[in-house]
């Protein structure tokens, strides 16, 4: 037959074919049994101005967020300046025993280019070292303001090259 000439006329596999298929098959075995515990669970705090004197080395947790910033002109309750003041000592805490961090800034329906700055301004140190997040929450924020939220995130974006994380309710 033309169309076999040159051709074995068994159908033994090429050596160097069956290696492939079978380091292919046991790649796909290993992946298959080892997924599972990458994908394990994580427990964490959030931890606010409002734990202030918390020890965050001994919570028994994978991670801890820390509540930073907040809108100053919006919120005057807690203190006038908007910014946890213990924040520094309870990220400290955490990252010396080994748990992994965020730090968060809690919008409070201000422009959100300015409390994404005030918010860059003060964790400027953990950028790159900490998850960078905005905490959304619908009682301090218009409905629907998506958009305002979004800008937001773009802000953080532009001055750290990070996306943040939306925390919300």
């Amino acid at each position: 037959n033309i169309l076999n000439k040159g051709k074995p006329k068994h159908k033994h596999m090429n050596p160097r074919r069956q290696w492939r298929k079978l380091l292919t098959a046991l790649t796909v075995a290993i992946s298959m049994a080892v997924a599972p515990a990458a994908m394990a669970d994580m427990n964490g705090y959030d931890i606010s101005n409002w734990q202030c004197g918390i020890d965050t080395a001994t919570v028994p947790a994978d991670f801890v967020i820390v509540g930073t910033t907040w809108d100053p002109a919006a919120y005057t309750v807690v203190a006038a300046n908007g910014v946890n003041t213990d924040a520094n000592r309870q990220l400290a805490g955490a990252i010396n025993s080994g748990k992994e961090t965020g730090v968060y800034h809690y919008a409070r329906g201000g422009n959100p280019e300015t409390e994404a700055r005030f918010f860059v301004d003060n964790v400027r140190g953990y950028v790159h070292k900490s998850v960078l997040i905005l905490d959304w929450e619908a009682q301090d924020n218009a409905a629907g303001a998506t958009a305002v939220a979004t800008q937001g995130v773009r802000e953080v974006k532009r001055l750290t090259g990070v996306n943040p994380i939306i925390y919300t309710m």
